[in-house]
């Protein structure tokens, strides 16, 4: 195939694919196929690389945002306060749903970036660069320090006594055995 700008021939090239995206920053595709013209280098996706790059890109999107603060982020209720519409508006926005406010689903919830509410009420289009985002002190809590409910549930229960979740049998005891006191 020749390339409409400078006709030259494409060639078929396996490997790494590193894009740059003005939100995301720069970022590679692993074990990739394209082709690239030889003469100007312009490339040509495959439909297999088009969803080998949306996949890295929602990969780096939720990398980036889980760097974050988690006080940076607010619930659906608080973007529909800000935005003057129902929580239900918010979560079936069409423009909110394709990524024009940042969010991250965490332990089944989605968290807004409010930097990102505020641009989509001014202008629409809430999107700015992640990879700008600067790692927060060492004593901030970010979404990545917090651990997923089944981890917390299963540390908490480590004996079967103290595992409502488990399936052996417990024995009750009366208050006065609780507390130490011998009946009698």
């Amino acid at each position: 195939m020749q390339c409409v700008i400078c006709h030259n021939e494409f060639t078929l090239v396996k490997g790494a694919l590193q894009l740059h995206d003005k939100i995301l920053g720069t970022f590679t595709v692993k074990d990739t196929v394209y082709e690239q013209c030889e003469g100007c280098g312009e490339k040509l996706y495959l439909p297999k690389t088009l969803r080998d790059i949306e996949e890295t890109e929602k990969n780096r999107k939720y990398e980036l945002l889980m760097k974050c603060a988690l006080e940076d982020f607010i619930k659906a209720t608080e973007v529909a306060e800000i935005l003057g519409c129902s929580k239900q508006a918010v979560h079936k926005h069409k423009r909110i749903r394709r990524g024009f406010i940042h969010f991250v689903r965490h332990n089944n919830q989605i968290w807004y970036h409010k930097k990102s509410v505020k641009l989509f009420l001014k202008n629409g289009d809430g999107r700015f660069p992640l990879a700008e985002i600067k790692e927060k002190q060492a004593n901030v809590i970010k979404f990545s320090d917090l651990k997923k409910a089944s981890d917390i549930k299963n540390e908490n229960y480590d004996t079967a006594a103290n595992n409502p979740f488990s399936n052996e049998k417990q024995s009750i005891k009366s208050p006065q055995e609780t507390a130490g006191v011998k009946e009698g």
